[in-house]
């Protein structure tokens, strides 16, 4: 469990990197190349899948814990619509339902399960966390294969 968090911290402090050139930078969106808005999007489906994980393995996440993980889909929030113009299947031509939607689903479950302790709103969580890693790759894995028979 140490791993998994120590890697959750190393990817969170690339979103706050790109957080503050993004407000640094005075831009709501920002132009990327598609291979960073790929790499982007590949590095926060890897923070869905680690904190998945991380809750799916614990039955009472510590306060710490918590704070990791709403501040990463926090930021998530934050890198998304930012880099929406930059990537080809990004978040409003995605049928099944609005990412940042869901993440704001996922954060009140979070908040929920802070407040209650109930077991079952963190399981609901895990289970929307996986959803929507799932669903990301798979738009991912699309535009990745016609991005390329496009080059």
């Amino acid at each position: 469990m140490r791993d998994i968090l120590e890697r959750i911290e190393e990817l969170l402090s690339l979103q706050e990197r790109l957080v503050n050139l993004l407000f640094f930078s005075g831009l709501q969106k920002i132009r990327l190349n598609i291979n960073t808005a790929f790499d982007l999007l590949y590095h926060n489906i890897e923070l869905l899948d680690l904190i998945e994980e991380l809750i799916s393995t614990q039955e009472l996440l510590e306060e710490e814990t918590l704070d990791l993980i709403l501040e990463a889909l926090s930021w998530m929030g934050v890198i998304f619509p930012a880099i929406e113009d930059s990537c080809p299947i990004f978040l409003q031509g995605i049928a099944q339902g609005d990412p940042l939607h869901r993440i704001r689903f996922i954060l009140k479950g979070v908040e929920d399960y802070h407040r209650s302790k109930d077991y079952h709103h963190i399981l609901r969580v895990a289970e929307e966390l996986s959803a929507l890693s799932n669903l990301l790759k798979y738009h991912l894995f699309l535009a990745r294969r016609s991005y390329m028979n496009l080059a």
